[in-house]
């Protein structure tokens, strides 16, 4: 008797939990309506990239049509084959593309990190009008600066050398902008506790500040990362031989000189966007993480 009491009393409580069919139809619909969103977003993604495969002629066909009748994989290494003289191969600007993201997400890490360390935690003087400052000066258009940063780098001789581009972007107002916001939400018992047991302000930063906000600097690394990857004007005002051409310049260039060609200009552009979106991806948590940490707090 005990037992079927129990089971009955377990049946009841499970009836009372039970979820009305209202609430599964409208998570249901939900899910497909979100689905539907994001397939409508990706389709020209996805028409670009079925495009790769196809002949010029089957891209421009009217009425069009989705696969290609011969996939053509050759369209791939012929891009990847690409030699337009004095070093201009393909590989070669993949790799200056590649290089000049890496080295100047990596300093605007470096340089942010510290730069924002300063202005949350150091006090000194003028440190509120110099944050000021700072935060003025990403109100300013990149279009006011472009012409005596030219001629800055033309005096000093940087022209068509990858420090044209290094030297600007190593430090950025956006990058100790997120960062001091972030370090400003870490709370401040940790450092105290180390100050009493006698570290310096550059091993706190070191050992305690750094590993607490590895979500910001992840998040500050791809932003830089795409911000340069997908940089096109000051490469192309910087740089003019072809073997140091970035990737957007090139296919620019490309497209120019072999506008008919628009299956291989279909494979550069994968190539160009298909890095971005595996960096993202992979480290799409700490992003969003350390965005929302940024945004919320501090």
């Amino acid at each position: 008797m005990a037992t079927t009491a129990q089971q009955v009393q377990m049946r009841a409580d499970q009836a009372a939990h039970r979820r009305p069919t209202s609430y599964y139809v409208k998570h249901t619909l939900r899910y497909l309506v979100l689905i539907l969103i994001g397939l409508v977003l990706f389709t020209p993604f996805i028409l670009a990239f079925i495009g790769t495969f196809k002949t010029d002629a089957e891209i421009v066909a009217y009425p069009p049509q989705f696969f290609p009748r011969v996939w053509r994989w050759e369209n791939w290494v012929e891009l990847w084959n690409t030699d337009v003289g004095q070093g201009g191969t393909f590989p070669q600007w993949l790799f200056n593309t590649a290089f000049l993201s890496v080295t100047v997400a990596i300093l605007q890490v470096i340089f942010g990190s510290m730069a924002a360390y300063a202005f949350a935690r150091l006090n000194f003087p003028g440190r509120n009008l110099l944050f000021t400052f700072m935060l003025a000066s990403m109100m300013i258009p990149g279009a006011v600066t472009l012409i005596p940063a030219f001629v800055l780098m033309g005096k000093l001789r940087l022209l068509n050398t990858f420090w044209s581009l290094i030297l600007p972007g190593a430090v950025g107002a956006n990058a100790i902008f997120i960062l001091t916001q972030f370090f400003r939400s870490i709370p401040r018992d940790l450092e105290e506790a180390a100050l009493i047991d006698g570290a310096s302000s550059l091993q706190i930063y070191k050992d305690i500040i750094l590993p607490l906000t590895r979500p910001a600097l992840l998040t500050v690394f791809i932003l830089q990362f795409q911000g340069m990857w997908n940089n096109f004007l000051t490469p192309l005002l910087y740089l003019n031989s072809p073997n140091k051409w970035v990737l957007n310049v090139a296919l620019s260039i490309f497209q120019q000189q072999f506008k008919a060609q628009w299956n291989l200009i279909l494979v550069g552009a994968m190539f160009n966007a298909i890095p971005v979106l595996i960096l993202f991806f992979l480290f799409s948590k700490y992003y969003i993480e350390g965005v929302a940490y940024t945004g919320v707090k501090g």
